[in-house]
């Protein structure tokens, strides 16, 4: 099957950034090819520097580098911002200079143009009173339980109440404990009620409901997978989420108020009598009395067809798919993650300047830059692209390349705050003191475009391509940075249970790129309502891993795939890359995979 993306845009992308050079000759030549690079230019792209502010709390703040188009609006900068970042306060301003920007103008209308260095201030608006009216709004219909406040909250605003409530600088601080501090919430029985001016709000019952759906109807009774269907259309939820079991055990545990038959059909117990069925007479004229009304003994009832265990089975109760948003809280730190890339940020500068080199430009990349990190995650990359490199050939010009920068590096070692530094086959590789991050230098010739890269890689011949992955590092850390904040998520709770699992050997173990792009195929194709289902229909694509055959068309054509790719199985395309199979089985063995996806829960 063919997926297309709509997040990624599918335009091609020219960029360049032309450093100072004193030598006039090489400053004319880089004009000039600056000139001809603009010719080439379909939509141009630069960089410009975002400082986040939360007017609630100063310590919150931080400042990170955005692509950007001059064609692009305000309003999409900060909604960019905003998924990227998982800010859930709606006010927002976007600052050039100290002036506020207009939602509607365009970064060009503002001024905003090449070749310049641009820095933008975010402020979020962040306040106790922004929170209480978001709960306020979610409990408008009725009565929620915290679980199921929590929840909701998450995926209307992109985080959780948890993050919300310490993004204003209240740490640590439950749901709970928020709403006993508001009079107009009500807090009993683990439920949370709205106080109204108009009326004083009953707690919740589930019995009482499902009372007054039965009594509407004109017999009494009804089928259960119509009552759970006109539940689900009052309250906009599911009866096993508010009872916390399945439909037909709520209601055959309430045997006082309603009564149950083997033809999964409910009746008020008061109305028993006139919701009984007619006898059916026999042939003989005899009674042939059809013993419907009769509750069976418990165990010994009719079997329930798949179909309608389906129907009653309702998808998920709130405690349950909270367990899979509470772990996502354990295992992404926000602080932490910030503090992993504050030490990025310390690396790529301190190579730049102790190095001989002439940058172009530095991408960084890894799970950090994605934003799809968890704690514990100390790998990183960083690509320099380097004007003047030859495009091709790089099998010859870049291990002494390496092999130089590695020795200029060694002597400032102290000073860098660097513990180790290795030449590996394709990188260096630097170890920081401090938060021991892992970080692999990289270098690129610089291209004009996306198109040019994949045109001098059609170039190549099989094994002289893996060199110019690094180029298309740009491309690559958007493709996943832009995915909504639930695939995300989705994303980091599968590298948790990878990291649960023991692989016989690094072959056999799933890699980032393989968990990322089967989370944002599964999104696309499935559209998951929560994570629980999210991480379900991961785990069945995953069971079949094997039968796969997954090309994308955000970038490139299935006609522009190199064709031996085509008959590999599984295939699992590279978005950015139409000679890479991410699944080739010469890299990647799926069978243990396989078999972990389909006998092992998620959390045990």
């Amino acid at each position: 099957s063919i997926l297309s993306c709509e997040a990624i845009p599918k335009t091609a992308l020219v960029r360049w950034a032309i450093p100072s050079d004193p030598n006039p000759q090489r400053k004319a030549a880089r004009s000039s090819w600056s000139a001809a690079s603009a010719v080439l230019r379909i939509e141009a792209t630069m960089k410009i520097q975002v400082n986040m502010k939360i007017s609630s709390n100063k310590e919150a703040g931080s400042s990170f580098d955005l692509l950007v188009d001059e064609t692009d609006t305000v309003a999409s900068i900060k909604e960019r911002v905003s998924t990227l970042q998982l800010i859930s306060f709606p006010d927002q301003d976007l600052l050039l200079n100290g002036e506020v920007l207009a939602d509607a103008r365009q970064l060009s209308d503002c001024g905003i143009k090449e070749p310049g260095t641009w820095s933008l201030d975010f402020v979020v608006k962040a306040s106790e009173s922004t929170i209480a009216d978001q709960l306020k709004e979610l409990l408008k219909a009725r009565d929620l339980s915290c679980d199921e406040l929590g929840l909701l909250y998450c995926y209307k605003h992109g985080m959780s109440i948890t993050q919300a409530l310490q993004t204003i600088g209240r740490p640590g601080e439950k749901l709970q404990d928020f709403v006993k501090g508001h009079k107009f919430f009500q807090l009993e029985n683990n439920h949370v009620a709205l106080v109204r001016e108009d009326t004083s709000l009953k707690p919740f019952s589930v019995v009482e409901e499902v009372e007054s759906i039965l009594k509407a109807s004109s017999t009494g009774s009804m089928e259960i997978k119509e009552l759970c269907a006109k539940f689900v259309a009052k309250f906009n939820i599911s009866l096993s989420s508010i009872a916390g079991m399945k439909p037909a055990e709520f209601l055959m545990k309430e045997r006082e108020r309603f009564v149950v038959t083997d033809r999964r059909l409910v009746g008020l117990k008061s109305k028993a009598v006139a919701w009984k069925p007619q006898p059916r007479r026999s042939d003989s004229g005899g009674s042939d009395i059809v013993s419907d009304s009769i509750e069976p003994p418990p165990g010994l009832g009719a079997k329930v067809s798949p179909s309608a265990a389906a129907d009653v089975a309702e998808t998920l109760s709130s405690a349950e798919n909270q367990q899979y948003l509470d772990l996502h809280n354990k295992i992404f730190n926000r602080a932490s993650q910030a503090q992993v890339q504050q030490a990025l940020n310390d690396v790529v500068e301190t190579v730049r300047e102790a190095s001989f080199l002439n940058v172009d430009r530095v991408v960084k990349g890894g799970a950090i830059s994605k934003g799809t990190a968890i704690s514990g995650c100390k790998n990183a990359e960083a690509v320099f692209f380097l004007p003047g490199l030859p495009p091709v050939s790089q099998e010859r010009w870049l291990p002494p390349l390496l092999k130089g920068v590695a020795s200029v590096l060694r002597e400032s070692m102290e000073e860098m705050g660097v513990e180790s530094i290795e030449v590996r086959e394709e990188c260096i590789q630097l170890r920081t003191k401090g938060v021991a991050l892992a970080v692999d230098i990289r270098f690129s010739p610089v291209f004009g475009s996306y198109a040019e890269t994949v045109k001098a890689l059609a170039a190549q011949g099989p094994e002289a391509r893996r060199f110019y992955a690094s180029s298309l590092i740009e491309e690559r850390v958007q493709f996943i940075a832009r995915q909504p904040s639930a695939v995300k998520i989705t994303i980091r709770l599968l590298k948790w249970w990878r990291d649960q699992q023991v692989w016989s050997n690094d072959k056999l173990c799933p890699s980032d790129d393989i968990l990322e792009l089967m989370a944002v195929y599964s999104s696309v194709q499935t559209k998951p309502q929560d994570q629980r289902a999210a991480i379900a229909n991961v785990m069945v694509l995953l069971s079949r891993f094997n039968d796969l055959r997954i090309v994308w068309s955000n970038y490139y054509t299935k006609s522009d795939v190199w064709a031996p790719l085509l008959q590999q199985r599984p295939l699992l395309m590279d978005p950015l890359n139409p000679y890479v199979n991410i699944a080739d089985p010469a890299v990647f063995d799926a069978s243990e995979l396989v078999d972990r996806a389909r006998s092992t829960h998620f959390f045990w």
